[in-house]
């Protein structure tokens, strides 16, 4: 679990800025702009897997 949190916050998403990406493992396996669809699908194809759901921040953003 920590390499992936790792590879996580090491990966440069800005293609994705103000969406919703569903990650498994090191992979992006679904975005979108609502996370209940990203979900499903990320989960309808990788059926018996967890998929990770993030909001991916928009340049003007600040995370504190």
């Amino acid at each position: 679990m920590r390499e992936d949190y790792e590879w996580f916050i090491k990966t440069d998403f800005s293609k994705y800025a103000g969406k919703w990406i569903a990650t498994i493992g090191k992979k992006v396996v679904a975005e979108g702009d609502d996370a209940e669809v990203v979900y499903k699908e990320a989960k309808d194809k990788y059926p018996g897997k967890k998929p990770s759901l993030a909001k991916i921040p928009t340049g003007d953003t600040l995370i504190l």
